[in-house]
């Protein structure tokens, strides 16, 4: 009975401290997680455009473009792309969110061009629900549809990388001094 008092207290006395500590320490606070950066958010939104891409031009090599019979496995189909269209339209949203002021003045035309990319990829999630939830949806229905998607993806991919490339790089530094003017080239006056 002895060794068991011994093992109960050895062990109650080493648990206090390390109940201490960790009480102390939570009390303590934990630092936020880094904000991503735009440079970072764009790589990966652009990874993901790029990894989505792949699976729509999988879908349009798959499906017959002449075959309008109504199938199940093209209403799973068009289901499976409207999750995964609506999966990677959280990027964009990450995207914005990290990019700073600075970043909107030095990239507003990718993010522009981002944004029409973003706004096409709803408007086919939208049709791809539609598909999917529709019993009369063919293969090329959902081929018509991965079609579209495809180059709307091409479009934000590239994008994506120009962004990441733009944001990773510093901004130009204002000149301390202004720029000396050009001189002004003289007229000519005419003579009559």
């Amino acid at each position: 009975m002895r060794p068991l008092i011994a093992i109960t207290l050895a062990s109650a006395l080493s648990a206090g401290p390390i109940a201490l500590a960790l009480s102390a320490r939570a009390g303590a606070p934990t630092p936020a997680p880094a904000r991503a950066t735009a440079a970072a958010a764009a790589d990966s939104l652009g990874d993901h455009y790029a990894a989505l891409e792949l699976i729509a031009d999988s879908v349009v090599a798959a499906q017959p473009a002449d075959d309008a019979a109504p199938s199940e496995l093209a209403q799973v189909t068009a289901r499976n792309l409207a999750g995964r269209i609506r999966a990677v339209s959280d990027d964009y949203g990450t995207l914005s969110v990290a990019m700073t002021a600075a970043d909107y003045e030095r990239g507003v035309s990718i993010w522009m061009r981002l944004a029409l990319a973003q706004a096409a990829l709803e408007m086919l999630q939208e049709d791809a629900a539609r598909l999917g939830a529709d019993p009369a949806t063919g293969p090329a229905d959902v081929r018509d549809l991965a079609d579209r998607l495809s180059g709307v993806l091409e479009l934000g991919r590239v994008t994506g990388r120009v962004a990441s490339r733009t944001f990773a790089t510093p901004p130009a530094r204002q000149q301390d001094h202004p720029a000396t003017p050009a001189p002004v080239p003289a007229r000519t006056v005419r003579q009559t």
